[in-house]
Order: structure tokens, then C-alpha cells, then sequence
């Protein structure tokens, strides 16, 4: 009796321990069937030729979400206010648009499962040419609003990645609120994306406005009471971002594209998306970990908490100038991404993975 029930003992052991294996292949087999996105930019997301390209690829390749370019420079890949006129807002459709085509909601119409992300750049305004805006455009009408250097110059749009809005006006965080609210009411989307959602350097915030308000906020002025305040800046319009987001779909997923080091967004950036993540100011955050070194992303992502984990999708570079990057050192990142408990991943960008043909060989389907 006693020898039947140490077999019948090992036995169920060894199924334990067969399920166990079961499960844990399970896990990790499907590791990357959560979020397997890829964004998609305003040249691939312009006609409805383009955009049936960009389904079909990500549909045959098992792309889970497209974060599509829905604003690139204060400029619209939508129709603003098209039927809730709730949140103000007057920014005219891209010159890359004809026929009154709209991108974005075609683009849902035809998406099928895959999820649809709506890709706002937040407060860069401008490209670095000015001819291609509309002449009631952001740059023109409200010259003021642009931010400015420690020599108290404003911006110039031929720098960085163009023109960036002050964050430290009021009437900026405003304006650019009822910009992505009014995509959020307008469209079924699955989510919102900020980009650029940052200063564009350290040197920047200085506008006359904005330094005044800064005065009038702080009780002694130095230099941590000046990059701390900036930092507020940024986090109060995130975190008011979410708040009047949820209101209109609780099911609405807030996310960001990140700079990936979380010491150099703080200190360069005033983007502190820790405290994001640990005060729920935001869903998931992408870090743009476009680095092509193995052993530079893998000590980036030992800096993450573990407790952020499961709300992080690293961004990987996919693009290669003349052909420099093969995939093979994509898949390196892949596999290293894949050793960690993130949300997903995310491939920057659709227009670099066409060009170079890397679909084929990524290790991204299931």
C-alpha cells in the first residue's frame, strides 16, 4: 500500500512538473503576442492606397497595434472637430492630404483586430520648412507661445526637430489639450500616443511668458528650482491629459514615446516618466531604445523597476541608412527584449522595416 502511494506520489509530481513545462512554454511562446506594434508615419498613412499597404503587412506579419502619425507638425491626419465640437480645435489638415481624404478614420474602418493608436506630436510644431503650413497655422497665429533659449531668443524651426511650443504657458498646455481631446472624443480609437511630449533641451523654457510664471511659482530661484519646475510642467499636462481622457472612454489607453534613458529625459528633457508610471498619470510608455548596441540595451533596460515592467514597450530602431543595420542585430534586441516582463514591443518604424525588407526575417510572428 505504502509503495503504491509513493508511485501514485511521484506520478502526480511528474505531472505537476509536465504542467508546469506546459504552462511556462506557454508563457513564453506568447510572451510577444501581447503588444507587437509598429508606428506608422504620416508619408505611409496618406492615401488610402498607402494605408491598405501598411493593413495587409501588419495583419500578414502579426502586428497587434499601428501607432499611426495622426498630428505630425500642428498639422491634422483627421478632420478637427467633425462632429463633437467640445474641445476647440481649428488645426487644418497636412498638405499631404487631398480629396478631404481621412486618413484616420479609414484607417480604423479597414484595421480589422489590430488596434489603432493615435501618434500626437505634443509641443513641436513646425517641420524645419515653414512653406507647407497653412497660413492660420499655430507658428503664424501665436508667434509668442514658441519657447526660447537662456539668451531669451525664440526657437528657430530650422533646429532640433522643429519649432517647440512653451509648455510653461497655460494657454499651451490648453490648446494642445483640446487638440488630443478632440481626437479622443471624434474617433473610436484604441489609444492615444504622445510624442515629443518634453522640452526639446535643457536650455529651453525661457519663454518671457513662462519665465514670468515661473517667478511668480517658486520662492527661491536656482537652478534645481528652475528644471523642477519644468519638470511640473510636464507632468501636470500628462496627468491632465489622463484625467479628461478617461472621462470620455475609461477603455482608452494613454501612452507616450519616451527617451529611453530615464536620467538623460530628466535632466535634458524635463520628462520624467517614472513618476508617470508611479503616480498612473499613463498607461504604458514606449522608450525609444533605438540604440544599436546589445549591450547598451540590456543596460538600459536593467534601469527600469521591474514593478514598471509590465507597462513598458520598448521602441527598437528598424531603419538602416544604406542598408548598415541587417536584421540580424534587430533580432539580438528582440531576443534580449524578450528575456525582461514588458508589455510588448514596438518597431520604429514602418517606412524603415518596408524599405529595408526586414518583415520577412524578424522574429515578430507568433
Amino acid at each position: 500500500m505504502a509503495n503504491a502511494k509513493l508511485k501514485y506520489w511521484k506520478l502526480n509530481m511528474k505531472a505537476n512538473k509536465i504542467v508546469i513545462f506546459i504552462i511556462l512554454l506557454i508563457l513564453s511562446s506568447t510572451a510577444f503576442a501581447q503588444i507587437k506594434a509598429v508606428w506608422l508615419p504620416v508619408w505611409d498613412f496618406s492615401s488610402a492606397e498607402k494605408i491598405d499597404h501598411a493593413i495587409a503587412n501588419c495583419k500578414k506579419y502579426g502586428i497587434t497595434h499601428i501607432i499611426a502619425q495622426t498630428r505630425y507638425r500642428g498639422d491634422t491626419m483627421y478632420v478637427s472637430n467633425r462632429r463633437n465640437k467640445a474641445y476647440p480645435n481649428a488645426e487644418k489638415p497636412s498638405y499631404l492630404l487631398t480629396n478631404n481624404f481621412d486618413p484616420l478614420q479609414y484607417l480604423i474602418d479597414n484595421a480589422g483586430e489590430i488596434k489603432i493608436f493615435a501618434w500626437v506630436t505634443t509641443f513641436v510644431i513646425t517641420p524645419h520648412k515653414l512653406n507647407n503650413l497653412d497660413p492660420e497655422h499655430i507658428y503664424f497665429n501665436q508667434p509668442e507661445w514658441i519657447t526660447a533659449d537662456f539668451t531669451n531668443t525664440k526657437m528657430n524651426h530650422e533646429t532640433y526637430e522643429g519649432a517647440f511650443l512653451d509648455p510653461g504657458l497655460p494657454e499651451v498646455q490648453t490648446y494642445t489639450k483640446n487638440v488630443i481631446l478632440d481626437i479622443a472624443a471624434n474617433y473610436k480609437i484604441d489609444g492615444i500616443q504622445l510624442d515629443y511630449i518634453r522640452y526639446p533641451d535643457r536650455y529651453f523654457g525661457l519663454n518671457k511668458a513662462a519665465r514670468k510664471n515661473y517667478k511668480e511659482a517658486v520662492q527661491f530661484e536656482d537652478a534645481d528650482s528652475w528644471l523642477k519646475w519644468k519638470e511640473e510642467q510636464i507632468n501636470k499636462f500628462v496627468k491632465s491629459i489622463y484625467e479628461e481622457i478617461k472621462k470620455i472612454s475609461p477603455e482608452l489607453t494613454l501612452s507616450a514615446a519616451v527617451i529611453a534613458n530615464p536620467d538623460n529625459a530628466i535632466e535634458r528633457f524635463s520628462q520624467n516618466w517614472f513618476t508617470w508610471l508611479e503616480n498612473e498619470y499613463i498607461d504604458l510608455v514606449f522608450p525609444m531604445a533605438y540604440t544599436t548596441s546589445n549591450a547598451g540595451l540590456n543596460g538600459m533596460y536593467q534601469v527600469y523597476p521591474k514593478n514598471f515592467q509590465s507597462k513598458i514597450v520598448p521602441g527598437l530602431r528598424a531603419w538602416s541608412p544604406n542598408n548598415s543595420y541587417p536584421v540580424a542585430h534587430i533580432n539580438d534586441k528582440i531576443d534580449i527584449t524578450l528575456k525582461y516582463d514588458f508589455a510588448g514591443i514596438a518597431f520604429f518604424s514602418y517606412s524603415g522595416m518596408v524599405k529595408n525588407n526586414y518583415f520577412d526575417k524578424l522574429k515578430i510572428k507568433d
